[in-house]
């Protein structure tokens, strides 16, 4: 009886451990951080910066420190709601273009809090006031950056530089020449942009290809069987002649 005892304790650990791992994890303490959910880490624009230093542009991305008022409802009074909200409102500011700066944000580390929360009057809110830390990238007209493809249309073709800010840039000779297709890397002069709010896109001219983008196998796969429907079309057609 012992040792059926001991072996039923050593099944049931087993299963929980089981659990635990693939049901049983604390949703809170797996959520995804606001910080972890875009493309650059503030740590790794610190990084980019001192980079950029070294190649003699390190006016191109920068940190700065933004002051900011937030007002919350009574019910996120408590340390970790409070918290959460400044992260939350602090996230929201990445991509948008701060005209302050004159460049958008492409990072956001830790907010810090300046003053205490306070109520004012009999308002049903409370207020305080933070810090941002924050990276900007700033670009400067005439400097050539890296974009990866997205879209391509005659005349245009759209790119993400840092894997976040729209770039629309002309088509030329080149382009043609290149056979510029969705996923390349390619360089670009930048010379404008375009705001509307806190929203913005640059605009630039193609330079030269960086990298080309490897042919996925489904498409490669995809494209045989098109061009097959194709000729047998065309057979058939030949043979109703």
């Amino acid at each position: 009886m012992e040792v059926q005892e001991t072996e039923n304790v050593a099944e049931k650990k087993e299963k929980k451990d089981y659990r635990l791992r693939t049901r049983g994890v604390n949703i809170k303490a797996a959520k995804k951080s606001f910080k972890d959910q875009f493309f650059m880490s503030y740590k790794d624009g610190l990084k980019m910066i001192k980079k950029m230093h070294g190649k003699g542009k390190g006016g191109q991305l920068v940190q700065r420190k933004t002051p900011r008022h937030i007002s919350l409802p009574y019910h996120m009074s408590g340390k970790a709601a409070m918290e959460e909200a400044c992260d939350w409102i602090a996230q929201n500011t990445v991509g948008k273009y701060r005209p302050e700066y004159k460049g958008i944000v492409v990072a956001v580390g830790e907010v810090e809090t300046v003053s205490a929360p306070r109520v004012i009057a009999d308002q049903y809110t409370f207020h305080t006031d933070v810090f941002i830390n924050q990276i900007v990238f700033i670009p400067k007209l005439g400097d050539q950056y890296e974009a990866k493809v997205k879209y391509v249309q005659e005349g245009l073709m759209v790119g993400v530089v840092m894997d976040m800010i729209t770039i629309h840039i002309k088509q030329n000779d080149q382009t043609t020449e290149d056979q510029v297709s969705i996923d390349d890397k390619i360089l670009v002069t930048y010379n404008g942009i375009r705001i509307k709010s806190s929203l913005c896109h640059l605009k630039g001219e193609y330079v030269k290809m960086v990298e080309k983008a490897e042919i996925k196998e489904e498409i490669l796969e995809e494209t045989e069987q098109e061009e097959a429907e194709v000729k047998e079309e065309v057979e058939d057609e030949d043979m109703e002649e």
